[in-house]
């Protein structure tokens, strides 16, 4: 797996190599960044991993929803994001005390961006990819582009893999949601 640092293009792509599957690459070509699996088919935790390091996110509580960051078997929270409303929108705290913003950066809720506390977009997530292809399209997938003055933001891993760890997670409740009208 290659550094985030190392990507060379204008942007990398969250892929879902399999439908069936949630089990996410953030990829330049071949080289893979990243990954983001959701080892059970139901429930709200997943594992992140670059070469930097492996984490778990889950989604906490039901009215005072939150998603909790850890190093990968870890009990300690390194991050907390708080989301604003059905994390459309929501500020990212590490302990360090350093604070990030996420929100949807358009109507249509295709592209999101996360900034750093002066409002300036560090990641932004756009939905599709540069090739579609008919097999392509029951999966989920982003262009990611990682603003060149903040590659070296030492939260960068986390910040990818959780912008794309709240895009899944939006995209299951609207899923969900559709299927309790439907069933009404």
């Amino acid at each position: 797996m290659k550094s985030l640092r190392e990507k060379t293009g204008e942007h990398l792509s969250w892929m879902q190599p399999k439908a069936t599957h949630q089990l996410f690459e953030l990829k330049e070509g071949e080289n893979v960044f990243g990954r983001l699996v959701f080892p059970k088919s139901v429930g709200s935790l997943a594992e992140a991993e670059t070469s930097d390091g492996k984490w778990t996110f889950k989604r906490v509580g039901f009215f005072n929803t939150k998603i909790t960051v850890r190093k990968f078997g870890e009990e300690h929270e390194l991050a907390v994001f708080k989301p604003n409303l059905m994390a459309k929108s929501g500020s990212l705290e590490f302990s360090s005390g350093k604070k990030f913003q996420w929100h949807a950066a358009n109507f249509w809720e295709t592209k999101f961006e996360l900034k750093d506390d002066a409002g300036e977009a560090i990641v932004t997530f756009q939905s599709g990819v540069d090739d579609p292809k008919l097999k392509d399209w029951f999966k989920t997938q982003a262009r990611v582009e990682i603003h060149e003055d903040k590659k070296d933001l030492e939260e960068l891993p986390v910040i990818v893999l959780l912008g794309w760890y709240l895009i899944i997670v939006l995209q299951m409740d609207s899923s969900a949601g559709a299927v309790v009208a439907a069933a009404t």
